[in-house]
């Protein structure tokens, strides 16, 4: 009869001693898959970081309450509150554009708050107050601080898109802004170029100004400028006489601008200047004129095509 033994212990210690050899290919089958996995875990992209998304913003800016209106519905419906001055035409472009639900209200205030925004868009003139109002309470900020070119005005838009995470809508308006402008420089060639000055309220705009790089945009010489000076400078009547600029740039209202051009050829002193002489007061709406957004592209195209209209042989 047959017995069934359990195996000796020195059978078992040999059993041990030869399982690795036994199946060779096995393990080398499980080493190759356990190389690839680690190769593809190596390959893998890293999970790209989350952006930090605004769903409520706050402007206190006309400038933000023009860009965050033209980035379109999307980010419009994200906006809680816009600033006191989104509906003054004297600087706004946006005017009774945004509904009524969305209030127009001055930073450093427990009204701002109650609107729980997680972004709120400043500008440098600001009061420092304000900002340092917002930012007590936890909430971020985001401060335009140049304003001063077309590049300063992409800069911005960039700046506002990322913090309010709408890089694609940016996208799409720069590509607008940028054909509108090469569209301007395509043109400077027609006519020829004028002496230009910007007069409003006893100032005039030199170098590093909005209206520097409008003018220069819409084929224009800066004479204030080219005269060396910086920012808006005071400029007494007799002197901007004895310049005697070829245009002389200013706003409209509240007149219509062809009734303001009139007005101002005829006062005196200006009356006695080529500008006035020879159809060279160019005005303009004043948002356009002061703008520091999009505004600006609008006003270089009003003053090149009058600068075309008055050089270009016909």
């Amino acid at each position: 009869m047959a017995m069934i033994t359990a195996p000796s212990q020195r059978v078992v210690r040999r059993h041990h001693r030869r399982e690795p050899h036994r199946a060779p290919g096995s393990t080398r089958a499980l080493l190759i898959a356990l190389l690839i996995a680690l190769a593809a875990l190596a390959c893998r992209a890293p999970a790209a970081p989350q952006a930090q998304t605004s769903a409520r913003i706050a402007s206190q800016t006309v400038l933000a309450d023009e860009l965050l209106w033209q980035l379109g519905p999307a980010v419009r419906a994200r906006v809680v509150a816009v600033s006191p001055l989104a509906d003054d035409p004297r600087y706004s472009t946006v005017v009774d554009q945004w509904p009524a639900d969305r209030p127009r209200i001055a930073g450093a205030s427990e009204a701002l708050l109650a609107r729980s925004p997680d972004l709120v868009v400043l500008a440098s003139f600001n009061a420092p107050e304000t900002r340092a109002f917002i930012e007590a309470h936890g909430v971020r900020t985001l401060t335009f601080d140049r304003f001063a070119s077309f590049d300063d005005l992409r800069g911005n838009l960039r700046a506002l898109a990322r913090a309010a995470d709408a890089d694609a809508e940016a996208g799409v308006l720069l590509q607008q802004w940028d054909a509108r402008l090469a569209s301007l420089a395509a043109d400077h060639s027609r006519g020829r170029p004028m002496l230009a000055i910007s007069w409003g309220d006893g100032l005039v705009a030199g170098a590093d100004t909005s209206f520097d790089a409008i003018a220069r945009q819409a084929g224009l010489r800066n004479l204030a400028a080219e005269r060396g000076l910086v920012g808006h400078v005071p400029l007494g009547l007799e002197q901007l006489v004895a310049w005697d600029p070829e245009v002389i740039v200013l706003t409209c209202e509240p007149l219509p601008c062809p009734e303001a051009e009139r007005e101002f050829a005829q006062r005196s002193g200006i009356r006695a200047t080529q500008a006035a002489r020879r159809a060279g007061i160019f005005a303009i709406p004043a948002p356009e004129l002061s703008s520091i957004g999009a505004g600006m592209i609008s006003a270089a195209e009003r003053l090149q095509a009058r600068r075309i209209a008055l050089t270009e042989p016909p």
